[in-house]
């Protein structure tokens, strides 16, 4: 009880922190310009990850099942995922998520651990993106079209890649984790 009171204190006090630090930067980088909003998602998306460390949060699991279209990846591909992919595989980007690799040894406990920590990812980043939605609803209402433009872009690089990145992922995880599957069935291999 002490744990979860002290976890709700610090991510208030985080809270607090982070919505002064928006207000000070809406001000010192004006509130409609591009790295305000480049701000706005990256200082979001820290501040949703310790968040989200506190209190974790899943969704049901009927979210996480690629469909049929996501299955083999061309889709995303189309849309430049290797791209992105290829970014933050690069220093500095790639030190946020140092557990989204594929393992050495290829076991059905590294496997699973791979595909929960991609589910994070997913999930946390699904959340960032919806969280930034309503900053740019709030640029849309007050008619600055050029910072909720700007917004949506960074929130779609930021966000709307790396989910569609573990999307795209797991299909290729569950290509090896079947093929494993077959390897483990076959006799004398």
């Amino acid at each position: 009880m002490v744990r979860c009171a002290l976890k709700i204190l610090v991510v208030a006090a985080l809270s607090l922190g982070f919505g002064a630090l928006l207000i000070w930067l809406a001000h010192a980088c004006r509130a409609r310009s591009a790295g305000f909003a480049f701000l706005l998602v990256w200082l979001t998306m820290c501040w949703v990850t310790l968040v989200l460390l506190a209190f974790p949060l899943r969704f049901p699991s009927i979210y996480y099942q690629l469909r049929p279209g996501e299955r083999d990846g061309r889709r995303y591909e189309i849309v430049g995922v290797l791209v992105a992919k290829r970014v933050l595989r690069r220093w500095p980007l790639n030190i946020f998520n140092p557990k989204l690799h594929m393992p050495r040894v290829r076991d059905a406990q590294n496997l699973a651990n791979l595909d929960a920590a991609m589910r994070i990812a997913e999930t946390n980043h699904a959340v960032m993106f919806l969280i930034v939605l309503l900053a740019i609803a709030h640029a849309l209402v007050r008619g600055w079209w050029d910072a909720a433009a700007w917004t949506l872009l960074f929130n779609i690089v930021i966000n709307v890649y790396p989910v569609m990145l573990q999307r795209y992922n797991r299909g290729r995880l569950e290509e090896v984790d079947s093929r494993a599957a077959v390897l483990n069935l076959l006799p004398g291999i």
